[in-house]
This record gives structure tokens, C-alpha cells and sequence, in this order.
């Protein structure tokens, strides 16, 4: 099981049976801060964002990682990525503060959005952060805050990539990925794109850097990207011919899967996840083909990763309490501590988590269970899942939680959130205190009519 479920050098591991994060048990790291509880490996953090940037900085000359702060907003994890060299993708205000607080050069900052707020865009353009432009209506406001403060704003144009193709022309599978419209919330088509270009070129106010896209995150092989690398520079050509302009920055988004890749909703060993060298090897030889043979400058390049950086990186501790089994089922119900108020998607999205039992991690899988938390919903964390064998009392943990499931945490049934602790070589420490029943209520007020 432990080939199987964990790669090759992972920092989070079966060792003897036994869960360990980096050189901590898993079970002693429980029983001081109590479940249910997020433990994140620092060290794998640290190595996920190496090899990524490793894989795409070794075959281009110029690289550079910005943060999806969204994946996981932790201060902590956030200081570890910003040391490690990496920018950030911001959405809102929270998301700027956070950056900035944590010391990310602004020149490492990009702002994205389809609704941005005058508030963000004005903090973006008194640091010098670049905007991402998703309509031509954003570019006028940007414009006209920019006069307002005699400052110039930096600005991307948010590219839909897809629309620079026939999907018909496509294989099956690259062409069910280009019709698909459910993005469009974000971006502009190759009309608009054409024309929000030649106006910001013509605008004072405004300097346009560059372009950007981001092809979507539930993609776990490199296909999709590559399209989109050469689609990218179709539409750079396109406004060299017609302006005489080129980028100086390309921001080709996110989106990259990761080991085990629970997004996908199969079981780990049932599907292939591209590498990081994959992803790069691909990405890369397709956008250098294409601005070579279009005679083309290669900008500078940008990469948005998020849950490829983190989300392996963290792992829910959860409590058994009590088993039940009816006499008419085979499925045993296994109550745990945590819920899916702590990992939101599994029931949102189809997330499919790996478990496993902390001290018989190497045992093969004796009953079928239903791993279920205490609210007043069904609360599956697994589904007929095969597991070693529980007793009350056993702990198990959830695994890549580091991406999408604290940010996303839930005070349903008034469950307070978990506390969130860091694991660096065989030191722990607490980076999220626990919340407590007073917690729960400081943002409520009753109005004195009713007292």
C-alpha cells in the first residue's frame, strides 16, 4: 500500500505501519493538540514548489511562480512560499493584504477577478501590482483611477485561449475541453481581446505588460495545457501583426494536478496525473515551437500554481468514535470528528480523498466502511470505502486536504473550525488556534430590542 498510495520521496508517509508527517507520528502530533486538526508538512511545501519550479525554470530562461493564494490562505503557509521566492495570484483586497504583509515584491503580484472592486484595483495601482483585465469596461475604470492619482496602472488582458480554435478541428477529447463555455465568466475572446489591446495601447494610463489565461484545475494531464501554450501565441502573433506589439510577460495560469489528485473524484491508482517535468516538458516545447516559428520574443513566463504547491502538503487528523453496522448491510458506518464542514468539496464537487489509518497504514484494507462526521447531513468523508480495520478510539487521517479544504472550512451546526498546526523536521507548531464555543458568536449581534 505504501508504493501504491505514496510517491517516492513524500515528506507525509507510512513508516512501519505508522503515519509520520516529515519525523513526527502522527498519533503523538494528535494526542498534544486533540482532533480534529490540519497538519502541514513545511519541508513538502518547500519541495513541491522547488520542483515546479525546477521543471519549468531548467527548459526556459525566464520563470516565475505566483502563489493561487485561494488553495490555502494560511499566513504561515503563505511566509514558507513567499521565502521559497514565489509570487502571488490575488483575488480581493484579503488576498492583496496577505501578500503585501507577507513581504511578496509587487512586481510578483498580479490581481485577477471578474468583478473587481475600485477598493482592490486602487491598492493594486498605488503598489504597482499588475492587473489582470477581464472586460473591456474593467480597463476604463483602471484607466480612469490611474489619472485620478497621476500614477500609471501595469495591466494583463485575460485571454480565453479556446476561442482561437475550432473545437471540430480538435481531437475528441481536446475539443470537449474548447466548447466547453462553463469558464467564461473570466477573460475575453479573440474580438475583444483585439480590441481592449489596441486601447490600452493607446491609453496613457495604462501600461500593457502582457496577456494571460488559465486553461482550469480539474485537468490532471499536460494535453489541455499544450493546446493552450500554442492557442496563447496564435494570439500574440495576431497582435504583433496588427499593432506592432509584443509581451513583455505571459501569465499562463494554473491549474496543474498533483499526486493522487483527489479533484478527480477516482480512486489515486486509477488514473494518470502528469509530473511536474510533464507539465513543463510539454508546456514548454510546445510555446517555444510556436514563438519560433512565428519569429515571436519569448516573454517572460508566469505560472499560477496553487493546489500543485500545497494540497499534498496537508492532511486532516480525524478521531473514531463509534461503529455501527446494521444486520442488513455490509457497510460499516465509521463516526469520526471531522466532517465534511473540513473538507467541503467531497460533497460539493465529488472530491475523492484518500484515508488511511494512522498506526495500520500498511494493512490491507478488512472491512468497508462509510466514513461519516457528526453533522446533520449524510457527512460522508468516504463512501463504501475499503479500510484497514477501526475500532473506537483509532485514528485516521485524510489525505491532500492542503488545497481547497481549510480555506473552505464551515461553522455548520455550530461545529467550531479545527486548529491548524506546521511540522517542520520534529517540531509542531500551531499556526491556527483552535476556535472556541466564544468564537463561534463574536461576529453575531442580537439588537437591544430583543434583549
Amino acid at each position: 500500500m505504501q508504493q501504491q498510495l505514496f510517491a517516492e520521496g513524500s515528506l507525509i508517509r507510512i513508516v512501519n505501519g505508522r503515519l509520520a508527517i516529515e519525523g513526527v507520528d502522527a498519533e503523538v502530533i494528535a494526542e498534544r493538540f486533540g482532533t480534529p486538526l490540519y497538519v502541514t508538512s513545511e519541508q513538502q511545501i518547500r519541495a513541491n514548489y522547488r520542483s515546479l519550479y525546477r521543471a519549468f525554470s531548467s527548459r526556459y530562461p525566464k520563470v516565475a511562480l505566483l502563489y493561487a493564494n485561494k488553495a490555502n490562505n494560511s499566513l504561515a503557509v503563505r511566509r514558507i512560499l513567499t521565502i521559497e521566492g514565489a509570487g502571488g495570484d490575488c483575488f480581493g483586497l484579503g488576498e492583496l493584504a496577505m501578500c503585501l504583509q507577507s513581504g511578496v515584491p509587487p512586481q510578483r503580484l498580479v490581481l485577477n477577478g471578474s468583478n473587481k472592486q475600485r477598493a482592490e484595483l486602487e491598492v493594486a495601482i498605488a503598489h504597482g501590482v499588475t492587473i489582470n483585465v477581464d472586460q473591456p469596461e474593467e480597463l476604463e475604470t483602471i484607466a480612469q483611477l490611474a489619472r485620478q492619482r497621476g500614477l500609471r496602472a501595469s495591466v494583463n488582458i485575460r485571454v480565453l485561449p479556446f476561442t482561437y480554435v475550432e473545437p471540430t478541428s480538435l481531437p475528441p477529447e481536446l475539443a470537449e475541453i474548447a466548447a466547453d463555455r462553463s469558464h467564461d465568466k473570466w477573460g475575453m475572446d479573440r474580438a475583444t481581446v483585439r480590441e481592449v489591446a489596441g486601447r490600452a495601447l493607446a491609453l496613457d494610463e495604462v501600461s500593457l505588460r502582457g496577456l494571460h489565461m488559465h486553461v482550469s484545475r480539474l485537468r490532471p494531464t499536460e494535453e489541455p495545457f499544450t493546446l493552450a501554450a500554442r492557442l496563447i501565441v496564435t494570439c500574440i502573433a495576431e497582435l504583433r501583426d496588427v499593432y506592432g506589439w509584443q509581451p513583455e510577460v505571459l501569465d499562463i495560469g494554473g491549474g496543474y494536478a498533483h499526486f493522487r489528485d483527489p479533484e478527480s473524484g477516482c480512486p489515486a491508482r486509477d488514473h494518470r496525473v502528469a509530473s511536474a517535468e510533464e507539465y513543463a516538458s510539454a508546456i514548454i516545447s510546445a510555446l517555444v515551437q510556436e514563438l519560433e516559428s512565428r519569429r515571436l520574443t519569448q516573454p517572460e513566463l508566469w505560472l499560477e500554481p496553487g493546489r500543485h504547491l500545497v494540497s499534498n502538503a496537508t492532511v486532516l487528523l480525524t478521531r473514531v468514535g463509534s461503529l455501527k453496522k446494521l444486520p442488513s448491510s455490509d457497510v460499516i458506518w465509521v463516526n469520526v470528528d471531522a466532517s465534511t464542514n473540513h473538507c467541503l468539496r467531497t460533497s460539493l464537487q465529488g472530491y475523492r480523498y484518500e484515508i488511511v489509518h494512522t498506526t495500520r497504514g500498511d494493512e490491507p484494507a478488512r472491512m468497508i466502511a462509510n466514513v461519516t462526521g457528526p453533522t446533520c447531513t449524510i457527512d460522508l468523508l468516504a463512501e463504501k470505502r475499503p479500510l484497514q480495520t477501526v475500532q473506537p478510539g483509532d485514528l485516521l487521517a485524510v489525505l491532500d486536504v492542503g488545497g481547497y479544504a481549510e480555506v473552505l472550512a464551515n461553522q455548520f451546526n455550530l461545529i467550531p473550525r479545527p486548529a491548524s498546526v506546521l511540522v517542520c523536521g520534529d517540531r509542531v507548531d500551531v499556526v491556527r488556534r483552535r476556535e472556541t464555543l466564544t468564537d463561534l458568536f463574536t461576529a453575531q449581534v442580537v439588537p437591544a430590542r430583543l434583549m
